[in-house]
């Protein structure tokens, strides 16, 4: 009795085949930013940035808060990187403690205000009536209030230092995210595949878990490394205006505010806290640019 070959049985010779491999995980992560060369640039350095925050205290080569009176204002050489201070402090290790202050106050805002925000925003938008309602107002009534005035009411009450300025940065990124998941939670819940997956039966957490939720993903990541660029740059014009970290802390726009007095004779007190601030907040805009492209080609326009 002539036997049938299965059509799925595998073939030898040169007309052989096997059904295709799954690529390894970390090629098919690395390909997409391997096309695009200027967001792996800026994913290079934000993965710099956090490398340097968590291990830059540990490396550097001079104590960044010592004092030496005989190297006041050294211009850059190979035993000072970037030069030194009017107190004679090291430049190059001032600048990698100061990643760590800026790290940690990014991760601050994150954490107190972006990421509650996102939630109050995407359960503001996907139930609506009452919930939408409050937290909305709330949001109206604390964009109403002078930031500044604010801040400086916070910082009479707690006293100089980061605190007051994590706290009103937190409650501005708190409310700023929770206006923008909403719109973007609007949309998706009335989209096609919502409607059908309620019309089966599903029931309101699941379609907010399994559908709402990891649809909007490329819009939370993409507002968080804005989030975190801005937050950078707003503790050092903070700091740089004297309402941030004290005098003395290594921080780049407290470096940034002494050396400016000095900047025409001594450049290097400006040039490299600066350089530090526009590359990091520069690599966060470029990796959210390019992980909005990945995750999610319909937010560009073409795919």
């Amino acid at each position: 009795m002539a036997t049938i070959a299965s059509p799925y049985a595998k073939r030898t010779g040169a007309d052989s085949w096997e059904i295709p491999q799954d690529k390894p995980w970390i090629v098919r992560v690395a390909k997409p930013w391997l096309k695009n060369p200027v967001g792996l640039f800026g994913l290079l350095i934000v993965v710099g940035f956090f490398v340097l925050g968590i291990f830059g205290p540990y490396i550097t080569p001079y104590e960044p808060r010592a004092l030496d009176a005989d190297a006041r204002y050294l211009s850059p050489s190979g035993e000072h990187v970037f030069g030194t201070t009017r107190f004679g402090q090291d430049v190059f290790s001032r600048v990698l403690e100061g990643t760590r202050l800026s790290m940690t106050f990014g991760f601050a805002v994150m954490f107190f205000g972006f990421i509650p925000g996102t939630l109050l925003g995407i359960l503001s938008g996907y139930f609506g009536r009452w919930v939408d309602y409050a937290i909305q107002r709330s949001g109206e009534a604390w964009a109403s209030i002078p930031q500044l005035p604010l801040l400086l009411a916070i910082i009479a009450a707690v006293g100089p230092g980061l605190d007051a300025v994590i706290i009103v940065l937190a409650i501005s990124a708190l409310f700023g995210g929770s206006r923008l998941m909403r719109a973007v939670a609007l949309v998706e819940k009335n989209k096609d595949h919502i409607l059908a997956a309620r019309a089966t039966g599903a029931s309101e957490y699941r379609l907010l878990v399994r559908h709402v939720i990891p649809n909007i993903m490329p819009y939370v990541l993409v507002g968080a490394s804005s989030v975190f660029a801005v937050a950078v740059l707003a503790e050092a014009t903070l700091s740089f205006l004297g309402l941030g970290v004290e005098q003395g802390t290594p921080g780049w726009g407290i470096d940034l505010s002494e050396g400016l007095t000095v900047g025409t004779e001594y450049p290097h007190l400006v040039i490299f806290p600066g350089l530090a601030i526009s590359i990091v907040v520069l690599g966060f805009n470029l990796m959210g640019d390019t992980l909005r492209d990945i995750l999610d080609p319909r937010l560009r326009g073409s795919q």
